[in-house]
């Protein structure tokens, strides 16, 4: 939307009334278009947070959350 309105010759001001957003977003939007071309939605993102458990720890506790208690020879309990 904001792309196609600047198109239209609408300036950062009326877009940010178009469309609710910061003056600055609409800005950064446009020059990331300048810059990319159609690749400026793509929000870049960085992949979150670090993996705290390995594949293999992972693997360990959906075996044993898996397993019922007796088996792993523990009462069902406390």
């Amino acid at each position: 939307m904001m792309l196609l309105a600047s198109a239209d010759g609408n300036r950062a001001p009326v877009i940010t009334q178009l469309v609710q957003v910061d003056e600055d977003t609409v800005r950064d939007v446009i020059h990331r278009f300048n810059e990319v071309g159609l690749a400026c939605p793509d929000p870049r993102w960085a992949g979150g947070r670090p993996r705290l458990l390995s594949r293999d720890d992972e693997d360990f506790v959906i075996q044993t959350a898996t397993t019922r208690p007796t088996k792993l020879g523990q009462p069902f309990t406390h």
